[in-house]
């Protein structure tokens, strides 16, 4: 979708109902939004699922893409994509977080292109029954930073050096510790770096922002 076709808004604006710009199938939801000013063959989306699969496929391969949409990746009964993200040549590493804060990290070439209707590979296997990905993220070398979060609010900074390189699908190794102080479960991940400013968004639609550098 063109940006310039959805239509900008204030900050308490309602926005507009997303059937209303994409045809979206019954039950169907958005569950990841990317943006990008190419589709060079040197560039790949990278799918992840929240039951540990991960798929590459090139991007040229959604260059041109029909108003219904078309299949970007095929799902298991009992699966559903978690998020996707644009890697480049400049990629190394994938990453992989669970709920139960379980993460994997493993070099990216542990995954080859395949086309848009392959259902993909194991990327990360589970410890623990009911434990399901939760977020994932491309890393480009490990000096970067990566932030956890946890579902009440607490937050880490960690560089991605201190997550040892592991192959893919194994169950690789804990993210953080969790109890029911802090919460039970990992929402989600970011790259980050000390010059950023974060929002953070509540299940009731309030943000906020904060400075990345206070936290630890």
């Amino acid at each position: 979708l063109k940006v310039y076709k959805i239509p900008e808004g204030s900050r308490t604006a309602k926005g507009k109902a997303v059937v209303n710009l994409i045809n979206l199938e019954v039950d169907e939801k958005i569950r990841s939004i990317i943006p990008t000013t190419d589709f060079n063959d040197n560039k790949s989306l990278v799918f992840f699922t929240q039951n540990g699969i991960v798929k590459r496929t090139a991007l040229s391969e959604f260059s041109n893409v029909r108003s219904n949409g078309v299949r970007a990746i095929v799902l298991d009964d009992d699966d559903a994509l978690i998020t996707a993200h644009i890697a480049n040549e400049e990629t190394k590493y994938l990453f992989i977080v669970t709920k139960f804060a379980q993460c994997i990290k493993f070099e990216i070439e542990k995954t080859r292109d395949q086309g848009r209707s392959t259902r993909g590979v194991r990327g990360i296997k589970f410890k623990v029954e009911g434990d399901v990905v939760v977020d994932a993220n491309i890393i480009k070398s490990d000096e970067q930073e990566i932030l956890m979060v946890i579902e009440k609010g607490i937050g880490k900074r960690t560089t991605a050096e201190e997550y040892r390189l592991t192959n893919r699908a194994g169950s690789g190794v804990i993210a953080m510790k969790l109890n029911a102080k802090t919460g039970t479960t990992v929402v989600g991940s970011l790259m980050v770096d000390e010059t950023m400013d974060h929002m953070a968004l509540k299940t009731a639609g309030q943000r906020i922002r904060f400075d990345i550098q206070p936290i630890s």
